[in-house]
């Protein structure tokens, strides 16, 4: 009688989601734009741009991070104040993200100054300036942010993963620059990474909420098409090569160790990325301030819940051709080894016998999770701007929970045993560290013998 309930109540949620419509468009300069009408008041715009520290050189690592701080600072045609009472007469505000490989900049407004957006966020590629007193008040600001993520245990640990799973490729690189590239930074650096990177054909503009899409594509094409920069070579990913291997910092001042550890996988381009994501649901996600693990579905959030760790989380780090996949525990410095183990056992469990009720509740769990991507223009906008910047295309709803249906029990036996059995891992941990797992031993768990 529960699983009759269950299943009408997920089929008649999935029945009553609205679908609406994308349209995208190419401008004549290569300028990708996207455009998703919905029934709003309000209208998020998001520009992307394909750079980030993975375009980036070592002498001019956190060149883009730099850049994004700098647009906040006004531009040639619209200074810092005029851009402020500019975004305060409409009630707007932007936000601005750089990662590894894209950079984003999100507006909110009411649906009617859609017009007055496009063209602020055509300044940003356009008309950044770069004066002498902002660069040096970007600056200060990026050291205090810098000093603030060295802080967090949780941002250390993952940048060390990267360090460890990508040594000397560009994905080994921090998104904020180290502090000997900050001193070198100018107007001269900046305007020749903006002609090399800020090209058409990397920038995608996105627009989701209460608007008309031709009124975005005429104010795009108005504001963008005339946007020309020196053609450059550096568009192709470089690959990056994959090792296994960690790095740990031990501080035995910290109360709480912080451990990544993951696998090699592939990307968004791939098609096992759904299945993957499909994976990482089936782990589950807990943490000590939820209570009632004992009773827990995910057997992983059984374990953890006896003690042996303060939260877990698993995580699918995907960039456009490589990705990681794995587990960010928090425990105390005498159980290190216990979730860890557990966690192992779970990957082996993926690899040879798995079975259709766990993987039924991961998928379960990462639809509800593919969905709250997209509660919302902002969320919508930004899943919208980031799938045209990867695929040139955008998948619905409906698309992603068709994907995720596919996954059986076979399927994810098959990318356990391609991408987990006896694979080398790749592991990162902050605090104190003195009871975690040997790497050696850690690698002779990704398999099992049995006679």
């Amino acid at each position: 009688m529960f699983n009759l309930f269950r299943r009408s109540t997920c089929t008649f949620l999935l029945q009553n989601v609205r679908h609406y419509e994308t349209y995208t468009s190419v401008l004549k300069n290569g300028v990708r734009v996207a455009v998703e009408e919905t029934i709003s008041p309000l209208v998020c715009l998001s520009l992307f741009i394909q750079t980030g520290s993975r375009f980036e050189t070592a002498e001019n690592n956190g060149i883009s991070h730099f850049i994004e701080h700098m647009a906040f600072k006004g531009f040639v045609s619209m200074k810092k104040k005029q851009l402020e009472e500019c975004l305060q007469s409409i009630g707007g505000h932007i936000t601005a993200r750089t990662t590894r490989e894209y950079q984003s900049f999100s507006a909110l407004a009411p649906a009617r100054y859609s017009a007055q957006l496009v063209y602020i966020m055509s300044l940003i590629v356009t008309n950044i300036e770069f004066a002498h007193c902002d660069i040096q008040e970007v600056k200060k600001d990026i050291i205090m942010q810098l000093k603030d993520r060295e802080a967090s245990p949780e941002h250390v640990t993952f940048d060390y993963l990267h360090q460890a799973a990508f040594q000397e490729t560009p994905l080994a690189y921090n998104v904020i620059a180290p502090l000997t590239n900050l001193e070198n930074f100018d107007e001269n650096e900046a305007c020749s990474f903006l002609k090399q990177r800020y090209h058409p054909e990397n920038i995608v503009l996105a627009a989701s909420g209460g608007v008309a899409k031709m009124d975005i594509m005429s104010e795009a094409q108005k504001r963008l098409s005339h946007v020309v920069m020196e053609p450059s070579s550096s568009g192709a990913y470089d690959a990056c090569r994959y090792t296994g291997s960690s790095l740990v910092l031990r501080d035995d001042s910290m109360p709480f160790a912080h451990v990544a550890v993951a696998v090699e996988v592939p990307g968004y381009e791939d098609p096992d990325y759904w299945p993957l994501f499909a994976a990482s649901c089936i782990l589950g996600v807990w943490e000590r301030s939820q209570g009632g693990g004992e009773t827990n579905g995910f057997m992983l959030s059984r374990a953890a819940a006896s003690g042996l760790c303060e939260l877990y989380e698993p995580f699918y780090i995907a960039y456009r051709d490589i990705g990681l996949w794995g587990v960010y525990y928090v425990a105390e410095r005498n159980v290190l080894d216990g979730l860890l183990h557990n966690v192992q056992h779970q990957w082996m469990t993926f690899c040879t016998s798995v079975t259709d009720v766990e993987v039924q509740r991961g998928i379960n769990y990462a639809k509800l999770k593919l969905s709250k991507e997209v509660e919302g223009c902002v969320r919508s906008c930004y899943d919208l701007g980031l799938q045209i910047l990867y695929n040139c295309a955008r998948a619905s709803l409906s698309d992603k929970h068709k994907e995720m249906s596919l996954v059986n029990v076979d399927t994810i036996k098959r990318i356990g045993q391609k991408y987990i059995y006896d694979k080398c891992p790749v592991i990162s941990a902050v605090g104190p560290t003195e009871c975690l797992t040997d790497y050696s031993r850690i690698r002779s768990e990704m398999y099992w013998l049995r006679y």
